[in-house]
This record gives structure tokens, sequence and C-alpha cells, in this order.
């Protein structure tokens, strides 16, 4: 594979993994560090904050 085949794969991957982190984020330090709920206004607000992010890259 060449370099900038290498390049983009790479770019293309971290497209994916980064709204991923951001996603999990808020959730994750509530399930195992302190060990609250996760209830769907977390889960919403982990959405939305995710879903802005990838807008405004793509925009």
């Amino acid at each position: 594979m060449g370099r900038k085949a290498t390049r983009t794969s790479r770019r293309a991957r971290a497209g994916v993994a980064e709204p991923l982190k951001t996603l999990a984020a808020p959730i994750y330090p509530r399930l195992l560090i302190t060990a609250e709920p996760v209830d769907e206004t977390t889960a919403d607000q982990a959405v939305r904050v995710t879903l802005a992010g990838v807008l405004r890259s793509a925009g």
C-alpha cells in the first residue's frame, strides 16, 4: 500500500473513531468510576454533542 493510500485509510479510521469516543466519553466515567446510572437524558446529551461535532466537521 502506498503512502497516500495509508494516509487516506488512517483519516477514514479517525473519522469513525473520534465520534465514537465523543459518544462514549460522558457515559464510561458514570459506569466505571462513579457507578451512576446512565439515563435517557445522559444518552441524549451524548448523542447531541456527538452529532453537533460530526455535522460541524462535515460542513
